[in-house]
């Protein structure tokens, strides 16, 4: 082999580790990527429920009979919420009727009351109306009986 055959071989060389060199280095620097961010499941790309926040688990035996006891109690929690929420129905429907009867036994009382000041005002006038009558029949009776005084004297 001739040494410009060799100096060939060994720039191949070269170059073919340096290629290496560089896909091991990239394969280093994924290897520690997959270290710190661990690899994404599968469920992670799944879009569940409303805002898209649940994702699949994997449950462990001994967290079963925990899941099971705080459905059970979630249950009992709303059921006892729907009655709260029943109850709460039920005493704002008659707070509302208490309400409204009050307002109605107020409005009448306003009414009677009014109505008593309206029928002791028409009073007051009916009779200042007759003692004003009787005034004007007496100043009507004078004037007559002075008229009829000085109709004789004349005569």
């Amino acid at each position: 082999m001739d040494s410009a055959e060799i100096q060939m071989d060994s720039s191949e060389d070269a170059l073919g580790t340096d290629e290496c060199q560089k896909i091991i280095e990239n394969l280093e620097s994924t290897l520690e990527l997959f270290h710190f961010s661990p690899r994404l499941n599968i469920s992670d790309d799944l879009q569940v429920g409303f805002f898209r926040t649940d994702h699949a688990t994997q449950t462990d035996y001994s967290e079963i009979l925990p899941i099971k006891e705080l459905s059970s109690t979630t249950q009992k929690l709303m059921q006892a919420v729907k009655s709260l929420t029943v109850d709460f129905g039920f005493l704002k429907d008659l707070l509302h009727f208490q309400f409204e009867d009050r307002i109605k036994e107020e409005a009448f009382h306003l009414f009677t009351n009014l109505q008593d000041r309206i029928m002791s005002i028409e009073k007051y006038y009916k009779q200042n109306e007759e003692q004003m009558r009787k005034c004007f029949n007496q100043q009507l009776a004078d004037a007559i009986a002075i008229t009829k005084g000085m109709y004789t004297v004349g005569f």
